[in-house]
């Protein structure tokens, strides 16, 4: 390959580097030295510009740039000046500068006008609001009216033509230097509506009308009503205002066209033969005389009345006349002021319509700047909260309280933002109260009353703590009787501090200690928490949750001491963070291999020693300012760099360098998602060592203990509950001197991002490479940063330098080393009992997935409760509690086929080295076979990079198989925004792929039992997929036909006849046929203990939903949840409907019709079906048909027209199909398009579980909006403008998703009443062979359950309270904005029709879930 030479500027770290070259494979860059960056080709060939780390630290969010940088602006920079006096209303002449007059004024003269019978005109703009002006600096000087009459007067004549587009050439700066002052601006920015001027502008009788409508009678005009000099222009540009096109005047070198001056002659010459012949007789000249005289008579008078003034005040309520006389603009300006009034109520209609729309723009405006501040204030509490937490929690305690002082001082003078709540006293008032401070605390609460901040009990409570904690005296009674007044006079009970505080360490009895003393018959209330469901479809349970004999998961598989032992490990390996593992990479131990493992050591030590250093350097570097600018008491960085020992953040910096070298050339990640993650991740290490020190690990392990010996009992019943929720809370009631709920302030997003790009700084600068690799003789940096582009916009990100990932791929290092959090857990997971509490022990997990900008679902999750949550709750400790194991047989197959340069048609990656190399280029080659193998080296090159990253994936998946092959393993479970389940460790869980699935079995087993080893043979035949569309009783024929290639396959799975090879899921299959063959094996096959997880799919599942809702007869019944022989095939019945038009259209002659003729096969639409629950589009269906439709090698000349035509044919039979289905889902469309569009809010519903759900797809408001000057990190999706079209293109897949999510956690909580081992795969369920009966019982009762509840009702109710307009709403003017709020309205209150299909027919369907 000829070697790609690409310029770069890299910042060395050393001058003494010059001109260099070095490989980067593919690419060789030049080093330049002393530059600021360099573009580059990455490997996948898209455009990357990359460049050194900059040194300026931004807190703020790396925002994405646009594509197409900007042409720089050919107009001059405005000069604004502003006064006081323009807040007030009032404002003055600006100060104008004599040589920018002048030249404006001679481009007046050379301006070309081609007036037509009709003119058009601009309305004066109008008033601007008080706060327009607040970002001008600057000053306003009086000018006198002498001096500004007389260059008006100067320029009368001749600035006449041309004084209907100025603005223009100031804008765009046509040679000209301007200074103008605030109110220009106001007239530029704002759209005036035109009115159409009938008439001749130069001709007499118009002037005479004008002058007798709009003239003064009087000599006296109110001068405090004119507006500034240039607030009236129009404007002036290239173009011609009346034909829109382009001058091609030639201007002479004074600047005057030549053209124009021709064109001026012309007009003067037309102009006057057109009075001599008006005037032919002496009457006519006559009155033409008359004319003139009172025009001339007025402009005398009103001269006269303007020179008696020797300033000019300026107000914002401005005349037209006294607007065009002030701006030196001629008659013509005058007289169209004139001709504008004497279109009577017309105009005045139509000025009125312009005022109330600007009333209207004003009161959008101001509520925007309200949000604005309000989004500060919050994003300033957020991180008050935060950066106190920290300080008190390290020690800085009097720094902290120095802050809150402060800016509660800025806050009352106005001069900052306001502290909004008393959580930040609460927080300071613990420390004190810990220090022992009690003084401090009272000048405190002193703060809080002189501000009007109600306390809370939680505020109360650390006075109490440290009194309590103090011997008893008359001194300390008194001030505990003075805190208990204090709290009676705010209205709060004693229970309170019981009920609603949250205490660590021994809070809880020092508190009744205190109160004990002036109340000693006090016995405080526990907090009676509601245990039972409120909820329609669950309610039935809530009389047997402490009856019912339910198995514990564990039932049988580890003792009581076991279960102790494998708490420790998980605790012990959560508190280290680390997981390290052993490779299954099958890597000979080679001299090379060991030279570069070597090498890898040495410069990790370096990076250590170097991140050390410069962070302990830095850190001290800060500490000196920190301590030293006594009087700035701002927030800084400074305490979260303190928070964690150096040796912790340097351990977290080599945690990334691994993460990096793990990837492929190509593997970059966005500066934000970095800076966030590494933020993330010092949260955490502080987060834990905050429970640690503060005794809550301690209460952890004694709740956890008493809860292993209830997860080791048999059965529960008898008063113990099943539910792992129920028992957990008990046991923390039990323990009420300490919460595990209690947790530090959560670290707003700014914060992460600061601490992570000071960490990134660190990594940027100081981590190094050395090359050449032998010997290492100049120095390079090992990450640097780039800038991607993604379709409309590019993205910072920084990419490690190949000579690292080289490095570390030729070391092949045994082992491999993660967070604690990735893997899988080895003990019970913690059941979720609040929103931010449970799963891991230590790592703190969210229940939903949620971005940083979706704020509003986490609020209506913490306003629903967590009763609300009680069943999401349930269903996730349910599928958290069952336990796995690796399948050992299946895992040592898997593992020989990767180490053996993998299988890549079975889904086994080969490694890198398997890619075939494309040739090289040769000097006889032609340019086209060059330019042919260049492009096959980019592809070699995209290609390497996938196959090392899926290489990758599975090394890491079978390396955690393999260090938990003899262990049970639990996986703990959340949600994302819509309810739907996923686990949380990402490499190894039952929802990867087809072969990793194979790895994995329950640990407890359940006998096959009479009708287990019947679920057994079907499951096998399910998986294959050959017979699908066969019977039950036929599937189960095939089986017994195949026996001989089901053990053949189970016994030499690489060396037989592969029979499992050609199914559906192969390496499943493969698993099936060991499980069956085992227990066909088996003396009494009833009695064999089967492990494998057997699968019932739903069939079609959104489909199947949407038939439920529209209760369509024919759509239910394709979809099977009708009752049929054989199992029904929605696509292939939709293919038939499509062959059948197909026909007829063949018939009637149409040509595609007849070419598509056996080519309408179930396959070619299967994909667009399955995908039109999604939303999927007519042009994405087309793509995926023509897809199809090429593999078919279908004639490409008419691909486009014959997969537009079976789109067409296809949605139409779907319509038929499901013809209630289709109006829900159009309804649903229009709903979210309402919604978002006219209520300008995100689209939000609550499933029929309780879980509230809202989408969060929003985007910037308008470039106008001042919202959009807001830092990035404030980035808050309901104060964002809603994405109409993703909103509505993504609200019917996402209720349907939310309720199969639903459908599957009712089947859940279910189940686990009936006690039977279940999991989920989204719309697929798994549970043993023995139970596959019981469990599909429960499955339809659940969904008929579900829909006979009224969904669309409750939707449409629900919606109505939120979005729907009342009476005040509404303006009552037949505008547009009505008539939408009435479309809202009427559309929250249409719910669609529905069919007749009976919905309890799903009891008696054998195929809806098989």
């Amino acid at each position: 390959m000829a070697p790609v030479f690409c310029l770069c500027k890299v910042l060395l770290p050393n001058s003494r580097f010059g001109i260099r070259l070095f490989q980067l494979d593919p690419v060789v860059l030049k080093l330049k030295n002393g530059g600021a960056g360099f573009n580059r080709h990455n490997n996948c060939g898209l455009q990357a510009s990359v460049r050194n780390q900059g040194t300026k630290a931004d807190t703020h969010k790396p925002g994405t740039r646009s594509k197409h940088r900007a042409k720089k602006k050919t107009f001059v920079d405005i000069i604004r000046e502003r006064d006081d006096s323009l807040l007030e209303g009032k404002a003055k002449v600006t100060r104008l500068n004599q040589h920018s007059f002048d030249q404006t004024m001679s481009i007046f003269h050379s301006a070309t006008v081609s007036l037509p019978k009709e003119t058009s005109f601009r309305d004066p703009p109008p008033p601007p609001p008080p706060d327009a002006f607040s970002h001008f600096s600057g000053h306003l000087e009086e000018v006198s009216f002498d001096k500004l009459n007389n260059v008006l007067r100067e320029n009368y004549e001749k600035a006449l033509p041309s004084i209907l587009d100025v603005n223009e050439a100031m804008k765009w700066n046509n040679g000209l230097m301007h200074t103008y002052d605030a109110n220009f601006v106001i007239s530029d920015s704002v759209k005036i509506d035109r009115v159409s001027v009938p008439g001749n502008l130069w001709d007499i009788d118009t002037v005479r009308d004008l002058c007798e409508h709009e003239m003064p009678k009087s000599s006296h005009v109110d001068l405090a009503s004119v507006s500034s000099p240039l607030a009236g222009f129009a404007h002036i540009s290239e173009t011609d205002p009346v034909t829109n096109k382009k001058s091609a005047d030639v201007k002479n070198k004074k600047g005057v066209s030549v053209k124009t001056k021709k064109k001026v002659v012309s007009t003067k010459k037309k102009t006057a033969s057109k009075s001599k012949e008006s005037s032919g007789t002496v009457e006519e000249q006559k009155k033409t005389a008359a004319k003139k005289k009172s025009i001339k008579k007025a402009k005398s008078e009103l001269s006269k009345d303007l020179l008696e003034h020797e300033t000019i005040p300026v107000g914002i309520n401005s005349g037209r006349v006294d607007d065009a006389i002030l701006e030196g603009v001629s008659d013509a300006v005058v007289l169209e002021g004139k001709r504008l009034a004497s279109k009577g109520k017309e105009v005045e209609a139509a000025s009125a319509r312009i005022f109330k729309k600007k009333l209207h723009q004003e009161k959008q405006f101001k509520e925007i700047v309200n949000i604005k501040q309000q989004c500060r204030e919050v994003l300033f509490n957020q991180t008050l909260e935060a950066y106190l937490s920290v300080c008190v929690n390290i020690g800085l305690l009097n720094r902290a309280l120095h802050t809150l002082l402060y800016y509660r001082q800025m806050g009352i003078h106005g001069s900052g933002k306001k502290i909004l709540s008393v959580q930040p006293y609460n927080i300071l008032l613990q420390g004190l109260a810990e220090r022992g401070n009690y003084g401090k605390m009272e000048e405190l609460r002193n703060l809080l009353e002189q501000d009007g901040i109600p306390m809370t009990a939680e505020s109360f409570s650390p006075f109490l703590n440290y009194l309590g904690r103090q011997p008893s005296s008359p001194a300390n009674t008194k001030n505990i009787q003075t805190i208990l007044d204090a709290m009676k006079k705010a209205g709060l009970a004693l229970d309170l501090l019981f009920t609603d505080v949250i205490y660590v360490s021994n809070g809880y009895d020092n508190v009744l200690r205190a109160v004990h003393r002036v109340h000693p018959r006090f016995l405080p209330t526990k907090k009676r928490e509601s245990f039972e469901y409120d909820c329609n479809l669950l309610n039935s349970l809530n009389d047997s949750l402490c009856t019912s004999k339910v198995r514990s998961p564990l039932s049988g598989l580890a003792t009581e001491k076991e279960m102790n032992k494998w708490f420790e490990e998980q605790f012990s390996r959560e508190l280290l963070g680390e997981l390290t593992i052993a490779s299954i990479e099958k890597k000979e131990e080679t001299p090379d291999v060991i030279m570069f493992r070597e090498k890898l050591a040495r410069w990790e030590a370096k990076w250590r020693e170097a991140l050390y250093t410069n962070f302990t350097t830095k850190v001290d570097a800060m500490k000196k300012n920190f301590a030293s600018t006594r009087r700035n008491k701002e927030m800084n960085l400074y305490p979260y760099l303190v928070c964690l020992p150096p040796e912790d953040f340097v351990n977290i910096m080599m945690q990334e360098i691994n993460h990096f070298a793990s990837g492929s050339e190509a593997y970059s990640l966005s500066r934000y998602n970095l800076y966030r993650g590494i933020g993330e991740k010092v949260y955490q290490r502080f987060l834990i060592n905050h429970k640690k020190g503060n005794g809550i690990l301690n209460k952890l392990k004694i709740i956890y203990k008493k809860f292993g010996v209830w997860m080791h009992a048999d059965h529960h019943g008898d008063g113990v509950p099943y539910m792992p929720r129920i028992q957990w809370k008990r046991l923390m009631q039990e323990e009420h001197t300490c919460n595990l709920h209690h947790t530090i302030t959560e670290w707003p997003n700014n914060v992460l991002l600061g601490v992570g790009q000071f960490l990134y700084s660190l990594l940027l600068r100081h981590v190094m490479v050395w090359k050449p690799l032998h010997s290492e003789k100049h120095v390079y940096p090992a990450f640097y940063e780039i800038d991607r582009s993604y379709d409309y916009k590019v993205i910072e990100e920084i990419k490690p330098a190949p000579i690292l990932l080289e490095v570390f791929r030729r070391a092949a290092r045994p082992t491999l080393t993660f967070p604690s959090y990735v893997g899988p857990m080895v003990s019970p997971p913690v059941p979720w009992t609040s929103s931010k509490s449970g799963g891991y022990l230590i790592h703190s997990s969210h229940i939903v997935r949620l971005p940083y900008n979706a704020h509003q679902q986490k609020r209506r999750i913490d306003e629903a409760g967590k009763e609300q949550l009680f069943p999401v709750m349930d269903s996730l400790n349910q599928l958290g509690s069952i336990p796995w194991r690796v399948n050992k047989p299946m895992l040592d197959l898997i593992i020989e086929v990767f180490n053996n340069k993998g299988w890549e048609e079975m889904d086994i990656p080969p490694p890198v080295t398997e890619c075939p190399v494309p040739p090289k280029i040769k000097s006889h080659m032609s340019s086209t076979e060059k330019k042919q193998i260049l492009r096959q080296r980019l592809d070699y090159n995209k290609k390497k990079s996938e196959m090392f990253s899926l290489w990758c994936d599975a090394l890491y998946k079978l390396s955690f198989a393999n260090h938990f092959r003899d262990r049970i393993i639990w996986f703990p479970h959340n949600m994302d925004f819509r309810g739907r389940v996923y686990p949380l460790p990402p490499h190894i869980n039952h929802m990867s792929s087809d072969v990793f699935r194979s790895l994995l079995y329950f640990a407890r087993g359940e006998k096959l039992g009479p009708r287990g080893l019947w679920w057994l043979k079907l499951h096998l035949i399910n998986l294959t997929g050959f017979v699908k569309r066969e019977s039950v009783e036929d599937r189960l024929k095939y089986c017994e036909t195949v026996l001989d290639d089901i053990m053949d396959s189970a016994d030499n799975p690489l060396t037989g006849k592969k029979w499992w090879t050609k199914s559906d899921e192969p390496w499943q299959t493969l698993a099936a046929c060991k499980e069956l063959t085992a227990a066909l094996r088996c003396k009494n096959p009833e009695e064999y203990v089967c492990h494998l997880a057997i699968h019932q799919d739903g069939s079609c599942n959104g489909l199947q939903h949407y038939a439920a809702l529209g209760r369509d007869i024919a759509g239910a019944a394709s979809v099977n949840l009708a009752p049929s022989v054989v199992p029904q095939d929605v696509y292939s019945a939709v293919a038939e409907l499509v062959e059948l038009e197909r026909l007829k259209d063949a018939a009637a002659g149409n040509e595609i019709a007849q070419m598509l003729e056996g080519y309408v096969k179930r396959k070619v639409i299967k994909q667009t079906v399955m995908t039109t629950v999604y939303g999927v589009t007519r042009f994405g269906a087309r793509l995926q048909i023509e897809r199809q439709l090429k593999d078919l090698d279908f004639p490409p000349n008419r691909v486009w027209a014959a997969s537009q035509y079976l789109v067409q044919k296809t949605f139409h039979s779907l319509e038929q199909m499901f013809t209630s289905a289709k109006e829900i889902q159009d309804w649903f469309t229009d709903l979210a398009r309402m919604v978002s569009k006219t209520c300008r809010q995100n689209m939000e519903w609550v499933t029929p579980l309780g879980f509230p759900v809202v989408q969060h797809y929003t985007v910037p408001l308008s470039e106008k909006c001042p919202t959009v000057k807001l830092g990035m990190t404030l980035n808050i999706d309901y104060i964002m403008q809603p994405n109409t079209m993703k909103q509505k293109n993504a609200f019917p897949p996402n209720f349907i998703h939310s309720l199969d999510s639903s459908h599957m956690m009712l089947t859940s909580i279910y189940s686990q009443k009936a006690d039977f081992s279940f999991i989920s795969v989204h719309d697929c369920f798994w549970t043993h062979a023995s139970s596959v009966d019981p469990f599909a019982k429960v499955c339809r009762e659940q969904f008929v359950a579900l829909h006979s509840e009224p969904i669309l009702e409750t939707l449409s109710s629900d919606l109505k309270k939120r979005f729907s307009f009342e009476y005040k709403d509404f303006a009552h003017d037949g505008s547009a904005k009505d008539t939408a709020k009435m479309k809202v309205n009427t559309l929250l209150n249409t719910i669609p029709r529905k069919g007749k299909f009976d919905i309890s027919e799903v009891l008696k369907s054998t195929y809806f879930f098989s």
